[in-house]
């Protein structure tokens, strides 16, 4: 059976989509599991986004819509760029798709061909890496240094040795959190173009921000492309829907291959999305909620000795150095979920030479759950 499939199918499982999975599997038996393994907000959505969402099963035409997305919500998210960003872009830029993964995949076939070399740092998030091996590309991985937050600089992006066609980017990032310098950010941008080196920016986090804020790449370099989500910062996750913005010529081209891999992305998600960008406040209170949960972890890490982890500027990660305890994360992420009953995510999944010192911990969801995981975790500890 082994020699009937694909080379470029022999990818490594997501080790968070294991934890979480033994997680549910001792729910059945005891309620009182507490997840930090997946990045997913656990914070209920809204009463009237519930009412309008029933509203639109019960009246709407749920059908096909236009296969990069309906143009109201293209335009809304062009004025969303010029809002946050002050980002002069046209719904021409702007592409809807199955979510990130989608947006993912249809950059990559958009301006990469079999046998490119693409640079990302160390550590990653493992969906660029089964990606970019699936899809025959060849990955330049660049050691990231905790000093910048794992984060590219300028200096360690002239080292690469081999010649470079892209570069993947995350800012805030996973499993960090660690946002780019908006300086370092404009130096390699302006060095990709320079070189013509291709850069494709997750910015599914942006919005999720705290003593800093992000910038978007596509202000310093319009011929990069950025993937982003309505998943985290706008609480949609499960509703599949991301967006790409990139250039015309791109986004044509992308438009041209959405037709064929996905018709379009899903129309009721699109018609949420349409109401959910009218009004901040609510995602905004959200964030505070974020904050709270990631002050008191690291407070309570802190006071038993674990104080070595990358700035956590954004997102809903701490990456937590755990090398005082132990060398195999994945151990000790079993032995957390057997004996207290909270599921963490191994470092394997983001770094395969040193994942074992460090342990992802998402504080996405709701405050008592996050504190209840941090009394559990510390008191084993001691």
């Amino acid at each position: 059976m082994a020699n009937f499939l694909s080379k470029r199918s022999l990818i490594k499982p997501f080790l968070a989509i294991e934890m979480l999975t033994k997680a549910n599997e001792k729910k059945l038996k005891d309620k009182n599991i507490i997840n930090m393994d997946v990045g997913e907000p656990g914070i209920k959505i809204p009463d009237y986004l519930k009412k309008y969402i029933q509203s639109l099963i019960e009246k709407e035409n749920i059908g096909y819509t236009e296969s990069i997305g309906i143009p109201l919500l293209r335009e809304k998210i062009s004025q969303h760029y010029k809002t946050w960003y002050g980002t002069n872009i046209t719904s021409s830029n702007v592409a809807l798709t199955p979510g990130a993964s989608g947006a993912f995949i249809l950059s990559l076939l958009a301006i990469f061909d079999v046998g490119d070399n693409v640079a990302i740092m160390t550590p990653f998030y493992p969906a660029y890496v089964n990606t970019l091996k699936s899809f025959g590309l060849n990955i330049i991985f660049i050691k990231g240094k905790v000093e910048h937050g794992f984060q590219p600089t300028l200096k360690e992006l002239k080292k690469i040795k081999n010649r470079v066609d892209g570069i993947i980017i995350a800012s805030p990032a996973n499993p960090t959190g660690s946002i780019i310098e908006k300086s370092e950010m404009i130096l390699i941008a302006k060095w990709c173009k320079e070189n013509n080196i291709k850069i494709i920016s997750d910015e599914i986090y942006h919005g999720i921000e705290y003593e800093k804020k992000s910038d978007t790449i596509f202000s310093h370099n319009n011929n990069s492309i950025v993937i982003n989500s309505f998943s985290k910062y706008f609480n949609m996750t499960g509703w599949r829907l991301g967006w790409i913005i990139a250039s015309k010529e791109v986004i044509d081209v992308i438009e041209k291959l959405s037709m064929s891999l996905f018709l379009c992305p899903p129309n009721l998600s699109q018609l949420i999305a349409l109401k959910v960008l009218d009004d901040n406040s609510i995602l905004e209170n959200n964030i505070l909620i974020y904050k709270k949960n990631r002050d008191l972890l690291l407070n309570e890490f802190s006071s038993v000795g674990l104080t070595n982890f990358s700035p956590a500027d954004g997102a809903f990660y701490i990456y937590l150095d755990v090398s005082k305890i132990t060398n195999d994360s994945k151990s000790l992420a079993f032995e957390l979920l057997d004996k207290i009953g909270v599921s963490c995510t191994p470092g394997y999944d983001f770094d395969y030479d040193n994942g074992g010192k460090y342990i992802r911990f998402s504080y996405a969801g709701e405050f008592n759950n996050i504190k209840e995981a941090a009394k559990r975790i510390t008191n084993w500890l001691r």
